[in-house]
């Protein structure tokens, strides 16, 4: 990991030689960028190194971690197996693009050609030749020839290479300026992202190519052949045949699978959480970035493991810290039999200074990693009954957590509880029990268990009235009034896409009551907002967001997309509980967050990319790579 930013380390990054000092290409060129602006206030703060000494950048040494060339083998593969599956390119580096920056590059300077010549099967370096010639421009020096001295390797690269790893592989000084020493001082961390995002886009598409193709008639059933099978482990023999004129509308859904609509039909609702069929209908809403629910996994659970009584006899005496939801004060020195008193009676809540029973929500809690070794037995009832286990599980074959080799620490990707009172009264509607945020990957939430305290008149009322105030819809409003389900939480969820949007409205309305909006800080990172009925009218009529109003009902789903806004506002009592996934229609949002939090404040804890998300991205490619390249016999059957 990055010894500055606590970002994971994907390949190229500067180490210092004296005490293994290692900052990754970012930090790296945001220094760099500090000191030629004579900018004192850095983002984050370096290490000094033996006896004090500041580490200054053109005294790190430049250094890969993926042995030799294999980076760029992955690269060409991921072309090759493009080409002959008839997979659509979306990267910087494809051949008409590439033959056009090769001309303009060849009349700019004659001695790029030689460059060109030793790199040419590089897959980075390709992109990155797009990048220089809108941008760069940068010719080659006359010194380029001197022999430079590499660190050794852990394989031997080829001699198309050589050049390549003896100039990345070299400590950068004043006086040694060449044409990739420039190219690695300006523009580094491009470098990666634009490799990264051929690869993701290569996933993509290999998951979900259309049969729309009229130069292959025959691959796209094949690749859904070959995904089925991996998808439920079945013999591309025995496959049916995909339906013909698939879309999300209910009435051509052509999948057996019980399913309703909600939000206007915005809201697709699985009804059946153990149906085979559900992946196939999920995922095309999913890859259209919308949230989804499933319904009815209550029936399924153990339900004597999710009760209060049961969670207050085993872990009540563990000290926890409490957060008031009207105040977001937090209580410390309280325990979890404190918290699971209230629960489900007011009277025996802990009260505020004048008396009041407050609103409150365990923190944290179980603390980190500790839900699987504390709670065992409810782990594995979660697991086997969390429903779309190909995305939601560890192991599941569409989720790209998985694909990391046994070698890499897990990312932890829960499960984590959620546990909190309600907000019953008319004017907690303005309150949210968790704010307006976003996650850096997928996440399932689960409603385990609703209580309905005792000691307050009108609560079913007041619960009507708080879900009709949230712009639920007839059927939603219907579901409570006519099933007599017990109805847990509002959710309001946004598109990823209209986030700026929002960011740019809360920092409007921030204006307007007189707060600052500090650089290093986010309205929505900060969870510091909970958008109540006015808000969320303005941010329709002046930004044109609108967002999908759910209510949470007892073993109720939610599935939300990485990056997506969302807050929630609980109705009654509930314990809910999140399972985290990375799904290949979002890795991209997984990305770009994880480069977006870096420039947070110290107050935030999400510095650290405990998703390893290029370390994902790469392991995904190689073994999609490899499963193509497995049924390259596929292509020649009649």
């Amino acid at each position: 990991m990055c010894d500055v930013c606590d970002t994971t380390i994907f390949n190229l990054h500067w180490v210092c030689s004296k005490c293994g000092f290692g900052v990754c290409v970012d930090c790296y060129r945001m220094k760099k960028k500090s000191l030629h602006e004579d900018d004192d206030s850095d983002t984050f703060s370096w290490f000094k190194c033996v006896k004090g000494q500041v580490h200054e950048p053109e005294n790190l040494m430049p250094t890969q971690i993926i042995p030799g060339k294999a980076l760029y083998d992955v690269g060409d593969i991921v072309h090759s197996v493009r080409t002959k599956w008839g997979i659509k390119a979306n990267c910087p580096c494809a051949n008409k693009q590439f033959k056009k920056y090769l001309v303009t590059l060849n009349k700019i300077n004659p001695n790029h050609i030689l460059l060109i010549q030793r790199i040419n099967s590089c897959f980075i370096l390709r992109c990155v030749l797009f990048f220089i010639s809108e941008k760069l421009l940068i010719p080659i020096s006359k010194n380029e020839n001197k022999p430079l001295q590499p660190l050794p390797t852990l394989a031997k690269p080829s001699a198309a290479l050589q050049t390549f790893n003896s100039a990345i592989l070299t400590p950068v000084s004043n006086n040694n300026t060449g044409f990739l020493r420039n190219l690695l001082n300006s523009s580094g961390g491009k470098v990666l992202h634009h490799c990264l995002f051929c690869y993701f886009f290569f996933l993509s598409f290999f998951f979900f190519l259309n049969q729309t193709d009229n130069g292959l008639k025959t691959t796209p059933k094949i690749l859904d052949d070959i995904f089925a099978s991996l998808v439920q482990n079945r013999t591309i023999t025995d496959l049916p045949k995909k339906p013909q004129g698939l879309t999300i509308k209910p009435t051509i859904m052509g999948f057996d699978t019980p399913h309703y609509w909600l939000c206007d039909n915005r809201l697709l609702c699985l009804q059946d959480p153990n149906n085979e069929s559900n992946w196939n209908v999920f995922r095309e809403c999913w890859k259209q970035g919308q949230p989804v629910m499933v319904s009815g996994v209550h029936h399924k659970l153990n339900a004597d493991l999710w009760r209060p009584e049961s969670f207050r006899k085993e872990f009540g005496q563990q000290e926890v810290d409490l957060v008031n939801c009207r105040t977001n004060e937090i209580i410390t020195g309280a325990t979890v039999g404190d918290f699971w008193d209230g629960f489900e009676d007011i009277s025996s809540r802990l009260r505020t200074e004048e008396g009041e029973p407050m609103v409150l929500k365990l923190k944290d809690w179980p603390p980190g990693e500790d839900f699987r070794d504390m709670m065992p037995s409810r782990f594995d009832d979660l697991m086997k009954n969390i429903p779309l286990p190909e995305y939601t599980r560890r192991g599941g074959k569409l989720n790209l957590a998985s694909r990391l080799p046994n070698y890499f620490v897990r990312p932890d990707l829960g499960p984590k509880m959620y546990n909190a009172y309600g907000l019953i009264t008319p004017e907690d509607r303005k309150y949210g029990t968790t704010n307006l945020h976003l996650d850096v990957s997928d996440a399932a939430n689960v409603m385990v268990y609703v209580g309905i305290p005792k000691g307050q008149a009108d609560q079913e009322e007041e619960v009507l009235k708080t879900i009709q105030d949230g712009d639920s819809d007839e059927l939603t409003i219907k579901r409570f009034t006519e099933s007599r389900e017990k109805p847990g939480a509002l959710w309001h969820i946004y598109a990823a896409k209209d986030t700026e949007k929002i960011r740019e409205f809360l920092k409007k309305v921030a204006e307007e009551q007189g707060q600052e909006n500090p650089v290093d800080h986010d309205p929505i990172h900060d969870q510091s907002w909970y958008l109540d009925r006015s808000l969320r009218k303005r941010l329709h009529q002046e930004y044109g967001v609108q967002g999908w109003a759910i209510v949470q009902f007892l073993g109720d789903v939610v599935f939300i997309p990485a990056g997506a806004p969302h807050q929630v506002h609980n109705l009654y009592s509930c314990i809910k509980v999140a399972e985290d996934f990375v799904s290949p229609e979002h890795v991209k949002h997984c990305f770009w967050l994880t480069q977006e939090f870096r420039y947070l404040s110290h107050t935030h804890t999400n510095h650290e990319d405990k998703l390893q998300v290029k370390n994902v991205i790469y392991h995904a490619v190689k073994d999609a790579v490899g499963i193509l390249r497995a049924n390259e016999s596929s292509l020649s059957r009649p």
